[in-house]
């Protein structure tokens, strides 16, 4: 039987393999095959999220919302430009429904959930309304590492670069999503700001060493 330090290490070292195969993968001649597995890696992070997140059933009804929010949200906005801005999505991330892939759901509640696990575990003594706050401009800020190198990644692609409509609607998003999420986020998660750094290491990766 595993000890829950040997289930965090194990953890731990899966996402950094992951992000660090997947970041050099792009630079290399199996670039197309890490395209395809793009939705994989997603979807191993996010479990391995919620893994240590604690918060039982009801927590995964409120993921479920975020998922359905976020997916609905990204629909509405590639398909009438609002409240994002015009942009379309490329085939990085996997099978898409109403020109929308599946997927993008599940970032939504996985960032959603690992900013505000990550800011309570630091922050805890604040109340939930500042929490909330800080864990959407911490997904903004992850935001601005991603949006100059999605079209690059497969991702999507904006009409000339993403504008302010497209952060502040990410702020006020991520803001009702960590109220969804309410007293979910009355506990830490040990490997909330592994997956956010990971996530931001692997981002800021393609600013320093663009790909060809």
């Amino acid at each position: 039987m595993w000890t829950e330090n040997q289930k965090f290490g194990s953890a731990l070292v899966l996402l950094m393999v992951l992000h660090l195969v997947g970041f050099i993968g792009w630079h290399s001649a199996y670039a197309e095959l890490i395209s395809v597995l793009t939705p994989v890696h997603l979807l191993i992070s996010f479990w391995i999220l919620v893994g240590f997140a604690g918060g039982g059933q009801a927590l995964k009804v409120r993921l479920m919302l975020l998922y359905l929010l976020g997916l609905g949200l990204e629909i509405v906005g590639v398909n009438t430009g609002y409240p994002f801005g015009t942009y379309v999505y490329l085939e990085g991330l996997g099978p898409s429904i109403f020109n929308t892939p599946w997927m993008i759901g599940i970032n939504w509640a996985m960032l959603s959930l690992a900013a505000g696990q990550w800011v309570y575990g630091y922050v805890a003594e604040l109340p939930r309304w500042q929490r909330q706050i800080i864990a959407s401009l911490l997904l903004v800020w992850m935001d601005f590492l991603i949006e100059p190198v999605a079209p690059s990644l497969r991702l999507w692609l904006f009409a000339g670069t993403a504008g302010w409509m497209n952060y502040l609607s990410w702020f006020f998003i991520a803001w009702g999503m960590q109220a969804i999420l309410g007293d979910a986020m009355e506990r830490s998660n040990r490997l909330a700001g592994a997956v956010l750094l990971c996530q931001a290491l692997f981002f800021a990766g393609f600013h320093l060493w663009p790909l060809a």
